[in-house]
């Protein structure tokens, strides 16, 4: 093979996948094995390849313009659209550049070629957070139900935005999301409000009261979906931190939709001031 410089190697008679038809000097790619042609494919389509630990003069491409070339040890790549030798990391892994190349530009360097273990071949912890591109791991790579670009949760920000709607007799269940409201002691009736980012259905809600002792049968707060009520009005009582309950829902309008308001109508006579909750969960 005259563009080898030096060689410690194997060769390798291949029915070659890429490209169509070899010539000697070569890349060529055999599933994930890389290497050199050493003479032209034959009549037969067979092609001797030299696939061990060598270094030819080979073309190589800058495949990333703007990103200021290929430098010294950068690792290189068969990019089988090309049939060439980039720095395109979603090709197949070839060697090492010894040599530089222009920001994306083509020259013929002497590349170190290194055999790929290939698939699937790799021992368990060779690989860390280090040896992994930012954004190389794709929805196409991960098993279902996995980690996902869309579904990861870093620590502190899991919100119900994260949880699956549900379904009627699912039999995972549901996830609950609990929305809560602090309601002061001021004029009413008030409405406070919330938007519900998903399609939610409520199924309970309570106050606890943290006003004065004293009140009367007009302090009251009611739950509703926009302007239609889906509870009674939830009457304070005289006990400072007891709970109170929620008894009848109207089912016409427990549901609220995506981008709804989920509101607490508050109303006044002698103090009102609590704290107001409504349990719901996402359905479709």
């Amino acid at each position: 093979m005259n563009n080898t410089v030096f060689e410690d190697a194997q060769t390798l008679s291949l029915v070659c996948d890429e490209p169509a038809a070899p010539n000697a000097g070569d890349p060529v790619r055999f599933g994930n094995l890389t290497g050199v042609a050493v003479d032209d494919e034959n009549a037969a389509g067979v092609t001797v390849v030299q696939v061990g630990t060598f270094v030819s003069d080979l073309s190589v491409t800058d495949h990333v313009a703007g990103g200021g070339g290929i430098l010294v040890g950068d690792s290189l790549f068969y990019v089988s659209a090309t049939d060439a030798i980039e720095n395109d990391s979603a090709g197949y892994f070839f060697g090492f550049a010894l040599e530089i190349v222009g920001n994306g530009l083509t020259a013929t360097i002497q590349v170190l070629h290194v055999p790929s273990p290939g698939a699937s071949t790799l021992g368990a912890g060779t690989i860390g957070a280090a040896n992994l591109a930012t954004g190389a791991v794709v929805a196409g790579k991960v098993a279902a139900g996995g980690v996902s670009a869309s579904n990861q949760v870093a620590d502190g920000i899991l919100t119900g935005g994260k949880v699956a709607e549900s379904a009627d007799e699912d039999p995972l269940g549901a996830v609950p999301l609990l929305y809560h409201q602090t309601i002061p002691d001021v004029g009413a009736p008030t409405n406070y409000d919330i938007a519900v980012t998903s399609k939610v259905r409520v199924a309970a809600a309570w106050i606890v009261n943290t006003g004065a002792a004293a009140h009367a049968a007009d302090d009251h707060v009611q739950v509703c979906n926009g302007a239609d009520p889906i509870t009674e009005e939830i009457v304070k009582t005289a006990a400072v931190n007891l709970k109170v309950d929620a008894t009848t829902f109207d089912e016409a309008h427990v549901d609220i939709a995506d981008g709804g308001t989920l509101r607490f109508t508050a109303t006044k006579a002698t103090n009102i001031a609590c704290e107001a909750y409504v349990l719901a969960y996402r359905i479709a």
